[in-house]
């Protein structure tokens, strides 16, 4: 029997430094960038902040047995990293093709496969979807509730 490495899990969210698209000379980033008492980006802050419960619980759960990596979706080697994952766990063609074109600005995806796509993920269904991938199962359907930004 073939011996999966440890389980790959991406979660994939915005990275505040990454909101403005702006170059070295015009960066608008973090906490401290305000309009008056208001955060300028405060909406998104929120979205980034609910996957910080899905990571703490993977890592309290799985420490170092899971490959547990965090990317903006702008990144380009969000390829790479499913490319590879796509290749290790044998995903086939149609999951692949759904998770590459059913990826939202946040996601959770194990072993290649897009299991959230929600903007509010539950972190204990994400855990119980590792402990599956990491026994040998295949991640489920994606959790695909609507997308609120």
């Amino acid at each position: 029997m073939r011996r999966l490495p440890k389980p790959s899990v991406i979660l994939v969210r915005e990275w505040e430094q990454q909101l403005t698209g702006s170059g070295c000379c015009g960066k608008l980033e973090g906490d401290f960038l305000g309009c008056g008492d208001d955060a300028v980006f405060a909406e998104r802050r929120a979205v980034m902040e609910r996957m910080g419960p899905v990571y703490r619980s993977i890592r309290e759960r799985f420490g170092e047995a899971v490959e547990l990596q965090v990317v903006d979706p702008r990144n380009p080697s969000l390829i790479f990293l499913l490319l590879r994952d796509f290749r290790a766990y044998r995903v086939g063609l149609r999951s692949a093709l759904a998770t590459l074109f059913g990826l939202p600005k946040q996601g959770v995806i194990v072993n290649g496969a897009l299991v959230d796509r929600t903007t509010h993920p539950n972190a204990e269904r994400i855990v119980a979807i590792i402990e599956e991938a990491a026994r040998g199962a295949r991640p489920r359907a994606p959790t695909a509730a609507p997308i609120r930004s």
